[in-house]
């Protein structure tokens, strides 16, 4: 397993998640980018994709903020390697699953990393526990800014960035939100909650993006607009609708505790419980801690 050590760490921004609503786990910021020079990856051959990730690689090596930070050719990853990555936001389920010549570059924390010969050139993502989503647009606006300096981006003066997908064409920004809502589907009001999101402008993804779907209760608000809009109005509005959600959720689980608990502590530790006595591989989990 080349992640080995990846595999055996804490998720960097995850351990430094605060703030008054725990319902919202954390904050992403992602832009999508394209080289002037080439075509889009949908439409470019093995060598400008490789050539495309050279280039960017290159431009990496020289930036501040991703000194340390490792360079992976798709290719060298094994299946492992690519759901590990998945499964820790750092890449798209549409990533992990290609067959052409992309690439990953990750810093230490985690925290930031670029996605290179997805559906865009690069698709460069700064992820943060908890509601910080200003926070992280001035660390990934400044990372753009500098890699702008050693990359030509594809950018039009009318319709701004251009991306391979025409709803990103305009900022190239996708901000979103990861909430855990388990208040709200254990009473029932996740479908309702997800139909007043899309009413909003925003669009409810699933636990790992675009194309996949909530699970546990688990799910991505993120803005659906991204032309005739700034990136500082996207994140407003964003922030604005996602506390209207978490409030929601945290009235929710204060009744749920005054009025249901005894059976809130019934369904946890049965839970519990079932964790620990699964079975894999023919071995319970309790065995296997047990060795």
């Amino acid at each position: 397993m080349k992640l080995k050590k990846i595999a055996e760490s804490n998720v960097g921004w995850l351990t430094d998640v605060e703030g008054k609503y725990d319902s919202i786990i954390s904050t992403r910021i992602r832009l999508a980018r394209n080289l002037k020079n080439y075509p889009f990856p949908g439409a470019s051959n093995p060598q400008q994709l490789k050539k495309c990730l050279e280039e960017v690689f290159e431009a990496c090596e020289k930036s501040k903020f991703l000194k340390n930070a490792k360079e992976l050719a798709l290719n060298d990853l094994s299946h492992i390697d690519r759901m590990l990555l998945l499964e820790r936001h750092i890449i798209s389920y549409e990533h992990a699953v290609s067959s052409s010549d992309g690439g990953i570059v990750i810093d230490d924390k985690e925290q930031l990393s670029i996605m290179v010969n997805e559906e865009d050139h690069l698709r460069i993502q700064c992820i943060s526990g908890g509601l910080n989503l200003f926070e992280a647009w001035e660390i990934i606006n400044s990372v753009d800014n500098e890699l702008s300096k050693y990359l030509n981006f594809a950018y039009s003066e009318k319709w701004g960035y251009l991306t391979s997908c025409p709803t990103n064409t305009g900022t190239g920004m996708r901000a979103s939100c990861q909430m855990h809502l388990c208040g709200l589907g254990m009473t029932n009001g996740l479908k309702s909650t997800m139909e007043n999101v899309n009413k909003m402008g925003m669009v409810v993804r699933g636990l790992y993006g675009e194309g996949t779907r909530v699970m546990g209760n688990m799910l991505q608000i993120s803005n659906q607009v991204t032309l005739g809009i700034s990136e500082l109005r996207i994140i407003d509005n964003l922030k604005r609708l996602v506390v209207q959600v978490a409030e929601r959720e945290n009235k929710i689980r204060r009744k749920i505790i005054d009025t249901n608990l005894q059976v809130l502590k019934d369904t946890v530790f049965r839970s519990h419980g079932v964790l620990l006595n699964a079975f894999k591989n023919g071995l319970s989990s309790s065995v296997i801690s047990s060795s």
